[in-house]
């Protein structure tokens, strides 16, 4: 239960009127959060009313409204306060505890078992004031624990303490309850040295093996050649643009005309600056506990990536990438929902061939060939018509028969797609769950099938495949999805060629750490030979 002592020692009594082992977020968490109330209650009363406010503004409505923006505030802040009050956090050897809630009382608790990761996100005012959110992310798709906000410091301590609950690690010497200046300080259990800590905060990540580092530079440059974001870039700007000479032409220029546009026109530099956020002094290193990420030019974050938990993982490289060889890499962890680009799942927003091999080796089980590298290149970089695999054959399909195609590795089944940005998603073979057949009146009539792969908290879809070879496919990963993932059998799950405790994990790519032989010979019969990275 929450609250009990953690092993080691009895823990130390909470603030005053919560149990023994909880405490509360910063004090001035009331006043960071309650500011959003207020910005909520603008937003909906200016796009609502903008033009109307704009013709019959005077100077007493002004101040008016300046009055009732000061009462929206208090108010805002009085109510933050309350729920702050209310709300409490514990940490001990069974998981994570949140208590919340003013009239209604609910209590949030993560099993250690179900703790995926934990990610400390600042955003740029609690960054400037020295804190930090926690957020645990919990499997199965459970709602995440927010805690928020807490010192740095703290948030660092919380850290370790929660992952160190869920590796199920603790000691007689681990596991303090970490609190902030309205409880205990940080405990007696494994702490980090305050300088490394200070390096930590300023710059993210300093512990363990680099494994990628994003110059800014070269997040510049890629973000200047990715044909899609210049694509996008143009053609809201330009959608602007004639929204504006319409509205002008029609009404005459006004203030009033403009106003129903501000939206369109916050959200064009929002969607330029989200992709730099996502990039922004991106570094990642291998811990102890995985892989750990920072990124974030204004509002930084750091998250772990478990190694050996990864569902599947989808690489882009669009074509003015290809004469440096930069990748992109995001991965699907059962119980992370953040796909977005600045997302915990963005495990590399544009790395080199070496920082996707060590990126690749850490994270994902081996594909089973003889140069799993050579072959993802070749994947990456070979007309799609010259790979051998699974396409569709009918005539009208044109662009699909030169673009997509279907591969069957020893360990893996993937996706080949794009026109002028190559995508792959790429499914361990042990990691997929269900299977579905699908068809329709025009499909069954080209005798065509859709195959939808499944794999936890995802589905990619293998669609337009001619129907004999969807069957066979079908059938042979649906052995796969019967035999390999017995969860009885998890020790034996392939693990990441340089995930800790791997045969290879002091390897360099160079040395073998995407090689392997070949699972199951018997795989090549099925579906024709598997793509051979020499094949180039």
């Amino acid at each position: 239960m929450a609250g009990e002592p953690v092993q080691g020692g009895p823990v130390p009594d909470g603030p005053r009127g919560l149990p023994a082992g909880h405490h509360r977020t910063h004090p001035l968490t009331p006043l960071l959060t309650g500011w959003k109330i207020v910005v909520g209650v603008m937003a909906v009363l200016t796009a609502q009313n903008a033009a109307q406010l704009a013709k019959e503004f005077t100077t007493g409505r002004l101040l008016f409204a300046i009055g009732a923006l000061i009462v929206v505030m208090v108010v805002a802040v009085v109510l933050s306060a309350l729920a702050w009050h209310k709300t409490s956090y514990a940490v001990d050897p069974s998981g994570v505890t949140l208590h919340s809630g003013i009239l209604t009382k609910s209590r949030q608790f993560a099993p250690r078992s179900r703790i995926e990761s934990v990610s400390i996100e600042r955003p740029l005012l609690a960054r400037l004031l020295g804190l930090a959110k926690v957020r645990v992310e919990i499997a199965g798709g459970g709602d995440d624990i927010d805690i928020q906000l807490v010192r740095s410091e703290v948030a660092e301590q919380l850290r370790h303490d929660i992952l160190a609950v869920a590796d199920e690690t603790p000691s007689s010497t681990d596991l303090p309850t970490a609190g902030d200046g309205t409880g205990p300080e940080l405990g007696t259990g494994p702490t980090v040295p305050a300088g490394q800590l200070r390096d930590m905060l300023h710059d993210g990540v300093t512990d363990g093996e680099l494994i990628a580092e994003i110059p800014t530079e070269r997040l510049i440059r890629a973000l200047l050649r990715d044909v899609e974001f210049g694509m996008g870039v143009v053609m809201s700007a330009v959608g602007v643009t004639v929204a504006v000479i319409i509205a002008v032409v029609q009404d005459g220029f006004n203030f009033a005309v403009l106003i129903p546009l501000v939206p369109t026109l916050i959200a064009l530099p929002k969607y330029i600056l989200g992709r730099i956020e996502a990039g922004w002094g991106f570094v990642s290193r291998n811990t102890a506990r995985g892989l750990r990420m920072r990124r974030g030019l204004a509002n930084t974050r750091t998250d772990n990536i478990a190694a050996g938990r990864i569902q599947n993982i989808d690489l882009r490289r669009p074509l003015l990438w290809r004469s440096h060889g930069w990748t992109a890499a995001q991965v699907h962890v059962a119980g992370i929902d953040d796909s977005s680009p600045n997302g915990a799942q963005s495990v590399l927003p544009v790395g080199t061939r070496e920082e996707l091999a060590l990126t690749f080796g850490h994270l994902f089980p081996p594909l089973g060939t003889s140069d799993d590298l050579a072959t993802i290149e070749h994947l990456l970089t070979a007309r799609a018509r010259e790979i051998d695999g699974v396409r569709v054959t009918r005539r009208w399909h044109w662009i699909r028969r030169r673009t997509t195609v279907t591969v069957v590795l020893p360990g893996a089944v993937v996706r080949r797609n794009g026109v002028f940005t190559s995508r792959l998603q790429v499914v361990p073979r042990g990691r997929i769950q269900q299977l579905e057949l699908a068809d329709g009146p025009m499909k069954r009539r080209l005798g065509l099938l859709d195959l939808s792969v499944k794999v936890a908290g995802k589905t990619i879809a293998l669609d337009a495949l001619p129907q004999p070879d969807a069957r066979e496919l079908h059938t042979l990963l649906a052995r796969d999805a019967r035999t390999l993932r017995r969860y009885s059998e998890r020790e034996s799950w392939p693990r990441p060629r340089l995930a800790p405790g791997s045969a290879e994990a002091g390897q360099t790519p160079t040395q073998g750490a995407f090689g392997g032989g070949d699972r199951d010979g018997a795989d090549e019969d099925l579906l024709g030979e598997s793509v051979s990275g020499g094949n180039q």
